[in-house]
């Protein structure tokens, strides 16, 4: 098998490496994308990996977690070091652990068109900032989008999207937006419930918010006016407490409504309510 070139947008590289383990070729895998890299191989062997950041196991995180575009196969090449002993069942199975960590990460990770800023909040005693903390903070800026900082981070998308996660959990980079992010929720279901019952909705609201202290807090969170149905936000709320608080309100709702409308018609109300609210 001579060398040969590969499209990464129609393959994956787990299956790249799968086929080269199986033929138990040695030589180098150059990749190319929104990390280049390079995987060395000998006789079918995984034995180390580089994303020009990282070594080793790092580096085939970064590579396997990001769009790439190419891989040119080189037979025969020598890899200069070996940072990989695992065998590539055991490697396989250690890639899909990191992508479902790396899932999870992502939940907390803001939308990529977020602007962070630096915070102004001193970093703890006994807390080390590492080379791609750093490399993250130059580039928030109060002006560049988090995509755009993730991208020319050059660190990978693992690493990157790990590192500011990391950097917000430490309250070292602000998202100012977050507090509306997360309201927005509450005001979107607020805005369609008048939409479609108008100042009935708002009587619903109201008593519900009479029924418990949580309830009570929500309605508290913000400043309606009677007159417009506009809403304000007063104070942010977490996402599990509109979560459970939208919960509640809808079936408070449910029972609350056929005593207006009578069952038929607000059945047909309440159904075109929830599918707006979907959307």
């Amino acid at each position: 098998m001579a060398g040969f070139e590969i499209n990464l947008k129609e393959f994956i590289l787990g299956d790249v490496l799968q086929f080269l383990a199986r033929v138990k070729k040695s030589g180098v895998l150059k990749i190319f994308g929104g990390v280049s890299g390079e995987i060395y191989l000998q006789d079918g062997l995984v034995i180390h990996a580089t994303d020009g950041s990282e070594k080793g196991m790092e580096a085939l995180f970064n590579l396997s977690f990001v769009d790439l575009d190419k891989a040119n196969f080189e037979l025969g090449v020598s890899s200069p070091e070996q940072t990989i002993s695992e065998e590539l069942g055991k490697l396989t199975e250690d890639i899909e652990k990191r992508r479902i960590e790396f899932e999870e990460i992502k939940k907390k990770l803001p939308p990529l068109e977020t602007i962070l800023t630096k915070s102004t909040k001193d970093l703890e005693s006994g807390v080390a900032l590492r080379r791609t903390d750093w490399q993250i903070l130059a580039l928030i800026d109060g002006k560049r989008k988090l995509g755009d900082v993730i991208d020319e981070s050059k660190i990978g998308g693992y690493e990157a999207t790990k590192t500011v996660v990391w950097l917000k959990d430490q309250g070292l980079v602000d998202d100012a937006a977050a507090a509306e992010r997360v309201m927005s929720k509450l005001t979107e279901f607020l805005r369609v419930l008048f939409e479609n019952f108008a100042k009935n909705g708002l009587n619903w609201l109201k008593k519900w918010s009479e029924v418990n202290a949580n309830n009570k807090k929500t309605l508290d969170a913000l400043q309606i006016n009677e007159e417009t149905l506009d809403i304000e936000i007063k104070t942010g709320l977490t996402s599990a407490e509109i979560d459970e608080a939208l919960k509640n309100l809808e079936e408070f709702i449910d029972v609350e409504g056929p005593k207006v409308y009578g069952k038929l018609l607000f059945r047909k109300k309440f159904e075109d309510f929830k599918k707006k609210i979907k959307l």
